[in-house]
């Protein structure tokens, strides 16, 4: 009798859970493991011609059953200020702003015909993709570019210029351009935050997305163009960016009141606390008042496997926040010999990136571009990935190849990069002391005789007169070209990883740039 009841109790629970819709079940997934984030506009709007129908329009929802991710945070708009969906309160990119409808890029004008398309016949891109989210069980979490500063191509993209903007150049950052700006030009479309006007056409649009929609969440990405005050002025900028994030927490929870439920806030920031400062991002605040659930540090534009994850997990201790990891697909550097421009990520380098990710003590994986950039549908390594990267038990011995991140303008520190390499020594300054995080337990793997072998290599322009020290020991080359130095089963520990490179010159005159250093790692 007891077993009977057992079985029934346990069967109506089954059959409890599976009568909850996809939008009750994808509520109880927070914090979620793995998050996407599309930018809707390559993998979507780019490839069809109109009229789109709801399958084209959901090609990347449908092509997540299968993987860990959780959430879907697609993109609402096409450029800063121009939307593809019905919004009332901003304006559509829909071609009707472009003088006889001529467009720079033949993938605008199929975005403008298709948006049109799709209003004409009253079909809403964020009404098809909430209901198809809530359908897989994820969480639905659109995502605003805070300032998007691909219009300020202006001899490639003006028609991403909505016509508000350009009626009001007052608003703009213009020539006031900070020295980490990375566009061409000398002028920038980016909004200038210290404008309650500009703050309140985001609020605006904010508002109309999670009033209209059956949304989980929002994210504000603070990170596809961070530029958000004129130069000088970011430090000032800090309480007026606050007060902002605390009227948009405001709004969710009165939106959310209204639905039952908590509206999550998600921000997407640099990767470490002083770049936050540096462009009047004031994030301890933000966790420290409960106005963001999650934030999300990570490198525009590229993977990075250096973000300082563990201040910003350290910082949420105790609060209501979380704090998740982000990847890309692109890799700045760390061209096979194959392989021209950027590299794409191998399924070993997206594990050790997901892997320091998860050591740090982050709760989740954030992905950017990853639809976009690269092959798509996902196949082959590329869904492996989330089927794998998403849990951090799953990655316990798999094969890993761990990258010390390089500047995406290729530049020193000196030169004004931000990242680790590359790295020059001279006759004056001989030594670079790099450091790499590194998940894997490899003592416990070599005990149990599952590590076959790992692997040390550096770049260099010439490597006649380096010595290379690992945590504190000086390392024996195996093998060395005019470039490279290779060492294999090199004193490399779980944690932190400390790596001294010192320059021996001939004369006065002698440099080395140290431009890569990566680790593999393959199991039996």
């Amino acid at each position: 009798m007891t077993h009977h009841l057992s079985f029934v109790l346990t069967l109506a629970g089954f059959l409890f859970a599976t009568s909850l819709s996809g939008a009750e079940r994808a509520k109880d997934r927070w914090p979620p493991r793995l998050l996407l984030n599309s930018d809707c506009g390559t993998p979507v709007f780019y490839k069809f011609d109109a009229p789109m129908g709801e399958d084209q329009l959901c090609r990347v929802l449908n092509d997540l059953p299968g993987t860990l991710i959780d959430a879907f945070l697609p993109c609402p708009q096409f450029s800063d200020d121009q939307m593809w969906f019905p919004t009332r309160v901003a304006e559509v990119y829909d071609g009707r702003h472009v003088p006889d409808g001529q467009f720079e890029d033949p993938h605008f004008k199929r975005v403008a015909n298709n948006v049109r398309s799709l209003n004409q016949r009253g079909i809403d891109p964020l009404d098809v993709w909430q209901r198809r989210a809530h359908q897989h069980g994820l969480l639905f979490m659109p995502s605003l570019r805070m300032n998007d500063i691909h219009k300020d191509y202006v001899d490639r993209w003006p028609s991403l210029r909505s016509n508000w903007e350009q009626a009001r150049p007052q608003l703009l950052i213009g020539k006031a351009i900070p020295p980490w700006y990375s566009s061409p030009y000398k002028y920038t479309w980016a909004m200038d935050y210290t404008h309650a006007e500009v703050r309140q056409r985001k609020l605006d649009i904010i508002t109309e997305i999670c009033s209209r929609y059956g949304v989980n969440g929002f994210e504000l990405d603070f990170l596809r163009h961070p530029y958000y005050f004129k130069h000088g002025h970011e430090a000032q900028g800090k309480p007026i960016m606050n007060h902002f994030i605390a009227a948009v927490r405001q709004k969710l929870d009165a939106i959310g009141k209204t639905k039952g439920q908590r509206l999550r806030l998600l921000v997407r920031v640099p990767p470490h606390l002083d770049e936050c400062h540096q462009i009047g991002l004031d994030v301890p605040t933000w966790i420290r008042n409960d106005w963001v659930d999650m934030v999300i540090p990570m490198a525009p534009g590229y993977l990075d496997m250096n973000a300082n994850v563990a201040e910003f997990v350290e910082l949420a201790t105790g609060t209501g926040c979380v704090v998740a990891g982000g990847l890309e697909y692109y890799i700045r550097g760390y061209k096979e010999p194959d392989q021209q421009g950027i590299t794409n990520a191998t399924l070993d380098i997206l594990r050790a990136g997901a892997a320091t990710i998860w050591a740090q003590g982050a709760s989740s994986v954030y992905l950017f571009n990853y639809d976009c950039h690269g092959p798509f549908p996902f196949r082959g390594d590329k869904r492996q990935a989330l089927q794998e990267i998403g849990d951090p038990a799953l990655l316990v011995e798999k094969n890993k190849r761990y990258l010390v991140s390089v500047d995406m303008d290729n530049q020193t520190r000196a030169e004004g990069g931000n990242k680790q390499l590359p790295a020059l020594l001279t006759a004056k300054d001989k030594n670079c002391h790099l450091q790499f995080l590194v998940a894997d337990n490899l003592a416990k793997s070599s005990a149990d005789r599952t590590l076959e072998s790992t692997e040390l290599i550096i770049s260099a322009s010439e490597v006649a007169h380096l010595q290379v020290q690992l945590n504190g020991r000086v390392l024996e080359v195996r093998e060395q070209t005019a470039t490279q130095l290779r060492f294999v089963m090199p004193p490399v520990v779980q944690g932190n990883n400390r790596l001294d490179i010192r320059m021996h010159p001939v004369s006065p005159q002698t440099t080395c740039r140290v431009t890569e250093v990566d680790f593999t790692i393959r199991y039996r």
